[in-house]
């Protein structure tokens, strides 16, 4: 008979534990597991912001949070899509909008009556087509200030100050009756690839079944552990460092963030209620630490107010399950803030994880099938991350035309061959994005497909345009449904 896992021992530090800690309670408190958190000390500081996909609802959901509570408690602010301005040198910046559902005429993707209309001289551009990305632009959400929102086929991300945002994580862990406790780590004891115990700063020593490190790139639990070796992606991804600012908040609060390149790398802003939050990630070879605090202001328009903190980033995976231990969020995965993915690759590693949780305390064979699942996954978020790099039209700038030039994945080049070919989108297993979100970043950093399924040309132009028409029609009318942000989120409504 096997032995169950009856303790858990999270041992991290801000969203990635406790999230873990809510999760795990929230899923297996009332069998018999009992989840403790040895909290390390917070690496956030007063302007880091946690900047989330949409897929964050649904875990919210799960986890028993309401959506009204956690705005309201961290400043938070939804929005439906991500500016990308001055990636292609000259060229239009492009909103990829959190659109839910796919567009189609006779079932086949709109993109398709696109590329053909615009061979034949449309000048009205894909995002055009977009309910997220029209919306974003005109500062619109479905979102309503109590939390509640217009039934519409979006979905919103989300912007949450970060301390204000684990504060509100912990909480509801305690109450939920996960067990905390505040120290450091002294030493790790191990049996080969397995972890007995761990000693703490204040002397205790803690055993348990199941270890999980939330630790961040620390990794102090997993990283030293047989078999985690850190696969670098470096040569992928040349930024090293991550500045995060605050400036104040804008006014009318936008529908987006905004991600705009420079020289050394690119400088997102994010709005909240209070202040906006700004995260710079560069290559410190092309601009040093204090050039590009002090170029701050200029690109981003606005005066830092507060802490300024600069950060090292080393970009890369690691195998985040080994023995008993599994790491979750930074622990295990390293990617740029790029995409509001952050906390996404904390949900990813979490619904692995309560997919497989152990059923024998003793032996974890689950192990290799929830590393295979993850890293796919993550391969899969790197790729999207990579296309951005990969089709800027920076010219002339050592950081972006290497970014270009550098070789990517054999499947990555895959996707961009069939789409380029013909508007076709190629998903695999374990995609984070879907084909909209593909598209959406394909054709705005100006990768146009070349012909179309000649399926298309069964339907009369005549009728291709009229629907056309429809749509926009359509668009601009869901578009005036939805109330502003700024009337909901900002000035008196803060």
């Amino acid at each position: 008979m096997s032995r169950k896992v009856e303790q858990v021992l999270i041992v991290g530090r801000d969203a990635a534990a406790w999230l873990t800690a809510l999760a795990l309670q929230r899923a297996f408190g009332r069998t018999g597991v009992t989840v403790r958190v040895v909290e390390l000390p917070s690496l956030l500081g007063p302007a880091d912001v946690y900047a989330a996909v949409p897929s964050l609802t649904a875990l919210h959901g799960l986890l028993g949070l309401n959506d009204h509570e956690v705005l309201a408690a961290t400043s938070g602010v939804p929005v439906l899509g991500q500016r990308f301005s001055n990636w292609s040198g000259a060229g239009k910046p492009f909103v990829h909008g959190y659109d839910t559902q796919r567009v189609a005429i006779e079932d086949l993707d709109f993109l398709q009556f696109w590329v053909k209309a615009r061979a034949e001289g449309l000048k009205v551009e894909l995002e055009d087509f977009s309910l997220a990305a029209a919306a974003a632009r005109q500062g619109r959400s479905p979102v309503e200030a109590d939390g509640t929102q217009v039934e519409t086929p979006v979905a919103p991300g989300w912007h949450f100050d970060g301390r204000s945002y684990v504060d509100l994580l912990r909480r509801a862990a305690l109450s939920a009756g996960v067990e905390g406790r505040a120290a450091g780590v002294q030493a790790v004891s191990r049996e080969g690839d397995r972890i007995v115990s761990v000693t703490l700063d204040d002397g205790l020593t803690v055993a348990a079944d199941l270890f999980i490190d939330a630790s961040g790139a620390e990794a102090v639990l997993i990283g030293d552990s047989p078999g985690a070796e850190f696969e670098s992606w470096r040569d992928a991804f040349r930024a090293d460092r991550i500045l995060v600012a605050s400036a104040p908040a804008l006014t009318p609060l936008p529908g987006h963030s905004e991600i705009a390149a420079f020289p050394a790398g690119w400088l997102g802003l994010f709005p909240l209620r209070d202040r906006t939050a700004i995260t710079a990630v560069y290559d410190s070879s092309v601009m040093s630490d204090r050039d590009v605090a002090q170029a701050i202001p200029v690109l981003c328009g606005r005066p830092v107010i507060g802490e300024v903190t600069v950060e090292p980033f080393a970009p890369g995976l690691r195998p985040g399950w080994v023995g008993n231990c599994v790491a979750i969020g930074g622990a295990a995965v390293a990617l740029e803030p790029l995409d509001a993915i952050l906390l996404h690759l904390i949900h990813t590693g979490l619904s692995h994880l309560i997919a497989l949780f152990p059923v024998d305390a003793d032996q974890m064979p689950e192990a290799p099938v929830f590393n295979a699942g993850f890293a796919s996954h993550v391969r899969n978020i790197r790729d999207f991350q990579l296309t951005h790099y990969a089709l800027n039209r920076r010219f002339d700038e050592p950081f972006w035309d290497r970014a270009r030039d550098v070789p990517v994945p054999e499947r990555l080049a895959e996707r961009f061959r069939l789409f380029e070919a013909r508007g076709t989108v190629a998903i695999y297993d374990d995609e984070s994005f879907q084909e909209q979100n593909w598209t959406s970043i394909f054709v705005g950093h100006g990768l146009i497909p070349r012909s179309y399924t000649p399926l298309v040309d069964r339907v009369p132009v005549e009728e291709q345009m009229a629907k056309f028409r429809g749509l926009l029609a359509r668009v601009a009318e869901e578009v005036r449904a939805m109330p502003e942000v700024e009337s909901q989120f900002g000035g008196a409504a803060r």
